[in-house]
């Protein structure tokens, strides 16, 4: 999709079709509609005053101009209550106007940016949010149908006018990148795990880092013997495709000391193990490499902007699947860490992969971690699927990425760790067990059992169980992968870079 910023205003646009934002309980349009409306002999005022446009958020009324104007359609977006109009309602209702774009075959769209709405509003934050908005709202997975649609919505021209160019040129070059990196974690998630395996990612990772001068190794399954990887090892002993374990560094900041480790959960299909998932939703286990793809995804954007920090992104991926050498119930492994773990439940293998990740992270300098998983169904009984689970050893370091996830439009909220819940991971054969045997607060005893493995560094837990999948287009979200986490991470990658 390509990007013109103008000066010029919507009625002057050759378009397939403009938009113009409307707020609830307004009684005339905005200054950016106000030129469009005169120019339509007031239908969009005619409309507002008999109660056919109303400014409700996430309303969108759509004209015809009749050659009155170049461009053929106007988009009328409802954004609610004016004192309610922020960032993320204006990247949520134009990514509604671009998938109705899409589904309308549209090619060239015009926005404008009024003056009105950067009252209070960093210029750079409005213009990265509405860029978002676009491109994540025409996101489609083509898939492997034979004949797929023409692509649609190839150029769109913002109109700006009393913004500060460097900061409107800013927010483009970052929503360019943020949702790009963001819609390529969506494709990964959404792409089928029969083609999509382990190897197959690692070869995606390779491409992330050929493109960005990263340095990257990955280490197969003779390397990941040599290293004692136990606990990856035992989890892919099912399957026929072999593990891997992807490292990608970053270097921005050589002379400092401080590196941000990412480390992202990469079972590329989980059948469960010999404790089989039910059958219903099987098909979806392909996405339990959405961490990975996240953390991958998100170097693809710190290799484009290139912030002043050192990243290391630690990725390990396998299949778990059921077979006569898979691990059982009862079995004792011994991870990258030195620690054995007793294996309770062979459907929490998510964590014992990131436990030998974890702890090479920290092996490879990463003084501050995050790790992204889809862990535990049990942080989508208590949080559902609009917010992400956070647990954290540091508070400060918590808060950290709290910020940065609201920053990039992302809902975290923090479970505690709550030290007694150790107790349920004692094991009388090894140093603790990979789960308590009880459902009582799954999400948290899945943290507790990771925090095992970070010693003493400042580590943020973000379970995406429930978010990274959502069962209908909305929003910024289409059917499919979300991309969660990739904005965050790249928001914290940038914060980084004043440690």
């Amino acid at each position: 999709m390509e990007w013109k910023v103008t000066q010029e205003s919507l009625p002057q646009l050759a378009v397939d079709g403009v938009v113009v934002l409307h707020t609830e309980g307004g009684k005339t349009v905005r200054e950016d509609a106000r030129a469009v409306d005169e120019v339509l002999d007031f239908r969009i005022s005619r409309l507002i005053a008999d109660g056919e446009i109303t400014g409700k958020y996430g309303e969108i009324t759509l004209l015809h101009t009749w050659d009155k104007i170049p461009a053929k359609r106007v988009f009328v977006l409802g954004m609610g209550k004016e004192k309610e109009l922020d960032v993320d309602r204006l990247r949520n209702g134009l990514a509604a106007v671009a998938r109705k774009a899409v589904e309308r075959g549209l090619k060239h769209l015009g926005i404008a940016l009024p003056e009105s709405l950067a009252e209070g509003k960093n210029a750079s934050d409005l213009v990265q949010a509405a860029v978002e908005g676009v491109e994540l709202g025409a996101y489609t997975y083509e898939g492997y149908k034979e004949e797929n649609k023409e692509a649609s919505l190839s150029t769109v021209f913002l109109s700006l006018s009393g913004l500060s160019p460097s900061g409107a040129d800013a927010g483009l070059v970052r929503g360019r990148v943020f949702a790009r990196a963001t819609n390529l974690a969506r494709t990964w998630v959404n792409e089928p795990a029969n083609l999509l395996t382990p190897a197959a990612l690692a070869e995606r990772a390779a491409d992330v880092a050929k493109r960005h001068g990263l340095e990257v190794e990955i280490l197969d399954e003779n390397r990941l013997e040599e290293m004692n990887m136990g606990a990856l090892l035992a989890v892919s002993r099912g399957s026929e495709n072999p593990p891997r374990m992807i490292v990608l560094s970053y270097i921005g900041a050589p002379e400092s000391k401080e590196v941000l480790g990412l480390v992202g959960k990469g079972i590329t299909f989980d059948s469960g193990g010999i404790q089989v998932k039910p059958a219903k939703s099987m098909n979806r286990m392909k996405e339990d490499m959405a961490g990975a793809a996240a953390v991958i995804a998100a170097m693809e954007g710190i290799g484009s902007l290139k912030p002043h920090s050192n990243v290391v992104a630690v990725v390990p991926t396998c299949e778990n699947l059921v077979d006569g050498r898979g691990f059982r119930p009862g079995d004792v492994i011994r991870s990258f860490s030195g620690k054995t773990i007793e294996i309770e439940n062979t459907d929490a293998e998510g964590r014992l992969i990131l436990a030998d990740a974890l702890a090479y992270a920290r092996r490879l300098g990463a003084t501050r971690l995050v790790d992204v998983a889809t862990l535990t169904g049990a942080v989508v009984v208590a949080l559902g699927r609009e917010v992400t689970g956070l647990m954290t050893n540091d508070a400060s370091w918590g808060e950290e990425v709290k910020i940065s996830a609201r920053l990039a439009g992302e809902r975290v909220w923090e479970l505690p760790l709550v030290q007694e819940y150790e107790e349920w991971l004692r094991s009388s054969v090894a140093d603790l067990r990979n789960h308590g045997g009880i459902s009582e607060a799954g999400a948290i005893q899945g943290a507790m059992f990771l925090k095992q493995f970070v010693g003493e560094t400042p580590w943020v837990h973000l379970d995406i169980a429930g978010t990274t999948y959502s069962r209908k287009a909305r929003g910024i979200h289409s059917e499919g992968g979300t991309g969660v986490g990739v904005r965050t991470l790249i928001q914290l990658a940038i914060r980084f870079a004043g440690h």
